[in-house]
């Protein structure tokens, strides 16, 4: 008769198969643990999308319009008779970038790109998103092309 299988307990080869298991799914959570990068990214192209948006509404309306950036945000205006007034109707509502992530703007305070009905720009522009040392630029080409461009950190 042997005494070993009346034992009751956990042989070592079963405990350091628990130990990696819990040490796999362990390290698979930090990696995962959002940092506001995926912030900075969602905000960069919910930004991009919504300005191409705009810029072809002004082709469809056949009527001026604009995005007012700042360092907290952007809304979205239009030309009327009264002159620029904010839009409000989806997708076209004012919104806040997510906390942490800022606009880099110049000393103005705010930046305003506006698009002509045909879908011109009245000048390229550039806005940068940071987010602590991350960085994420959307570019308004001459042609009207929105578009990310510069995935990167700073020093």
């Amino acid at each position: 008769m042997n005494s070993r299988s009346n034992e009751a307990g956990f042989t070592l080869v079963e405990l350091m198969i628990v130990l990696v298991i819990m040490g796999l799914m362990a390290s698979i959570v930090v990696l995962n643990f959002p940092d506001g990068t995926s912030d900075l990214e969602d905000d960069a192209q919910r930004f991009a999308a919504r300005t191409a948006a705009l810029r072809d509404n002004a082709i469809l309306q056949s009527r001026p319009m604009a995005v007012q950036v700042t360092v907290s945000g952007y809304s979205f205006l239009q030309r009327g008779k009264e002159g620029w007034a904010v839009l409000e109707d989806k997708p076209f509502q004012t919104t806040n970038w997510s906390d942490g992530v800022r606009a880099d703007i110049e000393q103005s305070g705010s930046m305003l790109i506006s698009f002509e009905s045909t879908g011109l720009p009245s000048d390229a522009a550039e806005v940068t998103l940071r987010f602590q040392n991350a960085e994420r630029a959307i570019e308004i080409a001459p042609m009207g092309d929105v578009q990310l461009v510069g995935v990167g950190s700073r020093p």
